[in-house]
């Protein structure tokens, strides 16, 4: 049975997806999730990070969509491929996830970089948030490194459940724009997931007006979950 510790409705405020909308996010803090029941929230619209695990709940909006790609259907287009081979050079490893000095300078100038290009927040998450929200889960996690020699280029953070990898999150050098890195890292998630014979990797939301997060949809075939808790192809459901 699911223990929850603590449970709340985060106050209104503007959508950092669509700014014309007003988000609100129920959390819940849940320290014994195990990987099925994880994987069952998902399949109800739920993300987590570390042990809090959260939903939109916003009043008159349902544009956030879990997004999933079934792995051994997937086919990656040409800018995929091409990612693909870009990147052959790099050093792929495998770990638990953890922080240390060279996590923390990447993952900060990335978001640095994001927020002068995007508009991001600015945010500064020090080594205990970056603990909280990466590195101590109640469910199996993998940590996805890319190296160049000894230069850290990317990290990827994973969670998985019996059927699932679910990309968390991934940040990788904004100084190496040509290397199409963001594209590297899902491609890395979709690996992972085929060599643990897991039939889907779950890609968080997608907002189809949303620049920062439409772009998921690019990984083809892949399906939306809606709010009757059916997962359904995008092409059915969504104008191109």
């Amino acid at each position: 049975m699911l223990r929850v510790l603590h449970q709340f409705v985060a106050d209104p405020h503007a959508c950092a997806y669509l700014p014309e909308q007003e988000a609100a996010l129920e959390y819940s803090y849940a320290p014994w999730l195990t990987a099925q029941e994880y994987e069952d929230l998902m399949n109800r619209g739920y993300r987590k990070f570390g042990a809090m695990f959260f939903r939109p709940v916003c009043e008159s909006c349902q544009e956030c969509r879990p997004i999933r790609i079934p792995v051994d259907r997937f086919q990656p287009d040409r800018s995929q491929r091409r990612a693909w081979k870009r990147n052959a050079d790099l050093r792929v490893e495998l770990a638990r996830p953890t922080v240390d000095g060279r996590r923390l300078d990447l993952y900060h100038r990335y978001h640095q970089a994001q927020s002068e290009r995007k508009g991001w927040p600015e945010t500064e998450r020090d080594r205990r948030e970056y603990e909280q929200s990466f590195v101590h889960n109640p469910v199996p996690a993998v940590e996805i490194t890319l190296w160049e020699e000894a230069a850290l280029r990317a990290v990827v953070l994973t969670d998985v459940t019996p059927n699932v990898v679910s990309g968390v999150y991934h940040y990788h050098d904004p100084e190496l724009a040509e290397r199409s890195l963001g594209t590297y890292c899902m491609l890395q998630t979709l690996e992972l997931a085929r060599r643990l014979g897991k039939p889907y990797a779950y890609f968080g939301y997608y907002v189809r007006d949303c620049g920062s997060l439409a772009y998921k949809a690019r990984f083809r075939p892949c399906e939306l979950l809606h709010p009757d808790g059916v997962w359904r192809s995008l092409s059915e459901t969504t104008p191109e």
